[in-house]
């Protein structure tokens, strides 16, 4: 009997950590989804109102979410300016890598792939990008630097050392903010002169 009941006890614990290890998976995930929520709707407040009016509060409204909520996974303003920043250049980075593997695949042509990718940036996506330029400058401004690693290596993928594929970048990202803010979109032949100029013999 006594025998029994240790392996009673014994199953009746095992079940309790597999209890709370779902516990704390589901909070987890609980977790994840409310940031992926509040950056998501971080980035929309930039976007349609600039830098300036970001607050929890406004974030919170934009998420329906508490403003607690969002103070208790981005303490300050510029956590979640930086964070909102970071989850959009992850996405920009993920869109860029899959049309590189298209050139790596020869399936499309290195300055095909650039000249789409920097099209959608200053058209279809311009308004998101300025938002994200505003993040940018505003955290420099306290000394808080994003990350460029993402497109960096992807622009080394074809042969570019560091410095040319910082050169490459510094290029293309100048160009973007000027044409993202033009009045009118600037055409794709326009965008595909400029990749094949700042790629040059990187791009054959």
């Amino acid at each position: 009997m006594a025998g029994n009941n240790q392996y009673v006890c014994t199953d009746m614990s095992i079940a309790s950590a597999s209890e709370v290890g779902s516990t704390v998976d589901g909070r987890r995930a609980r977790g994840d989804a409310s940031r992926r929520l509040i950056l998501d709707a971080a980035i929309r407040c930039i976007t349609r109102d600039g830098v300036s009016t970001l607050t929890h509060r406004s974030v919170a409204a934009e998420a329906d979410l508490s403003p607690a909520r969002v103070s208790y996974h981005f303490p300050t303003v510029d956590d979640l300016l930086l964070a909102a920043s970071s989850a959009y250049l992850a996405s920009f980075d993920d869109r860029l890598r899959l049309r590189a593997e298209l050139a790596l695949a020869g399936e499309q042509s290195i300055v095909e792939v650039c000249t789409d990718v920097l099209h959608e940036l200053v058209s279809t996506d311009a308004q998101s990008f300025l938002g994200m330029v505003e993040v940018r400058l505003a955290l420099a401004r306290r000394d808080r630097k994003i990350d460029d690693a993402g497109i960096l290596a992807v622009i080394g993928s074809f042969g570019a050392d560091e410095d040319r594929s910082r050169a490459i970048a510094a290029a293309m990202f100048g160009f973007a903010v000027l044409a993202a803010s033009e009045p009118e979109a600037v055409p794709r032949h326009v965008v595909r002169n400029h990749v094949r100029t700042v790629l040059g013999s990187q791009g054959e």
